[in-house]
């Protein structure tokens, strides 16, 4: 059941900027990866996978539900190896070459460092960039068959 009960992100939050962090990564009772604060996270693998944590204890936001629709392309460019869901563990996603956040506020945050150390080069990705423009051409265009005009009297 979604409630608005955003005391605890924003008490996360707080807790981050007093350690110095812009925010924190939620991590579920069985220690793999859940979410941001409000946000979902992704990462790409060193074999350039794109994964998202399972939403079955998150909520699936609409910008990641529609950020692994549309990365499939970068499967059939060639840049990205497979796209899909999935359990990662904290060691398994700090050691990802890629880490974002996805929100409809972002819609794409790159994320360079955890804890103070770097994910993978420590520098923006090409993979998360790229998904970046996937999601900003998405939202200028939309899709061509769910346009319509609105009569305004």
């Amino acid at each position: 059941m979604k409630n608005v009960n955003y005391l605890p992100n924003v008490l996360a939050k707080m807790e981050a900027e007093d350690k110095g962090a812009f925010a924190s990564i939620w991590v579920d009772e069985e220690g793999y990866i859940a979410e941001g604060p409000n946000v979902n996270v992704a990462f790409i693998t060193h074999d350039k996978e794109l994964v998202l944590p399972f939403f079955d204890k998150i909520l699936s936001g609409c910008t990641a539900l529609r950020l692994l629709e549309l990365a499939p392309k970068l499967v059939e460019q060639g840049r990205l190896k497979g796209v899909r869901t999935g359990n990662l563990t904290v060691e398994e996603a700090k050691g990802a070459a890629e880490m974002m956040f996805v929100g409809s506020t972002l819609p794409i945050l790159p994320i360079v460092v955890w804890d103070d150390k770097p994910i993978g080069d420590g520098n923006v990705g090409e993979l998360t960039m790229a998904l970046s423009d996937l999601l900003w051409e998405d939202m200028v265009a939309g899709p061509e068959t769910q346009r319509f005009l609105v009569p305004y009297v």
